[in-house]
């Protein structure tokens, strides 16, 4: 089955710009495409005011749980192949709140040649929330992936994001095989670059070997929070500190306009996720939207 090749304007940089998500499949390749843009009501329930997706992407069906309104980007295929190409948009509007995130890991399997490729934007109205909060990313044996994402967010929104790299199939023997993994995102606050990651790893690289010289099989995860609820001498940033432990460790920075960037490297994915699980409980104190519970579909 082939379908309309995504258009060029897949990522809108203004007003008037167009958006499709028609993906393109053939025997090699998805070219695969998500829009969200959430929106809030007069009762201020938020709701998908836009929405449209073509394979690899699935969305379950979205639902408020007094919170936020949670939306499961769901992958129905095997995972990612060789020349696989996904591009993502997401907008929060002024008074909405949404928690977006996936029930499974994203799998990038062994391939010869090529790569898998991933863009994505999210961008947050004033007033508005968003949570981003995926399951981790396992590149296979021999995987190679790129991905690109860009943060905007505009004064007087607020924003929890966090990604998280394993080290490839742990249970199979598998650490830190894959070929190349090439993982770039740049948040704005109001149009000023606030932070630029840039991570360019291959097995033998000497970020891997710093990595292995603390956990032999590391987990890693970067967060964004971006809120003005939580000033510099708030309590709960100490507390968020003392999170690390013997198995996990957890550091956090103030970016330059607002928010922080919070770091976490652990030793398995039990870790890894008690550590982060750790650190949402303390946030949501202050932010009761990271109260949201995702039913896993």
């Amino acid at each position: 089955m082939t379908l309309a090749r995504p258009h060029p304007a897949l990522l809108p940089q203004g007003e008037g710009e167009t958006f499709t998500a028609s993906g393109h499949v053939t025997a090699r390749r998805l070219e695969g495409c998500l829009r969200l843009v959430c929106a809030s009501d007069e009762s201020g329930l938020s709701f998908l005011s836009e929405q449209s997706f073509s394979a690899p992407f699935h969305l379950s069906k979205p639902y408020w749980d007094g919170h936020a309104l949670i939306v499961q980007v769901v992958n129905p295929t095997a995972g990612l192949f060789a020349d696989d190409r996904s591009r993502s948009f997401v907008r929060v509007e002024r008074g909405a709140r949404l928690h977006l995130t996936t029930p499974s890991a994203s799998r990038v399997h062994t391939m010869r040649d090529g790569q898998a490729c991933l863009e994505q934007s999210f961008h947050v109205a004033a007033g508005g929330w968003l949570e981003c909060s995926p399951a981790p990313l396992i590149p296979q044996r021999g995987s190679r992936y790129r991905q690109h994402t860009i943060i905007e967010a505009q004064s007087g929104s607020e924003l929890f994001f966090t990604e998280t790299l394993a080290p490839g199939r742990v249970a199979h023997g598998e650490v830190f095989q894959f070929a190349e993994i090439d993982w770039k995102c740049d948040v704005r606050w109001s149009g000023r670059l606030i932070a630029h990651e840039r991570y360019r790893l291959g097995p033998d690289c000497p970020s891997i070997k710093t990595l292995r010289e603390v956990f032999p099989a590391a987990y890693y995860a970067s967060s964004y929070l971006l809120t003005d609820r939580i000033d510099l001498e708030d309590e709960c940033l100490e507390r968020v500190r003392q999170v690390s432990s013997p198995k996990a460790l957890v550091g956090l920075s103030r970016l330059p306009a607002a928010g922080w960037s919070i770091r976490y490297l652990a030793a398995d994915s039990i870790a890894m996720l008690g550590a982060q699980a750790a650190v949402r409980r303390i946030l949501a104190v202050r932010l009761p939207e990271l109260q949201s519970v995702v039913r896993k579909v």
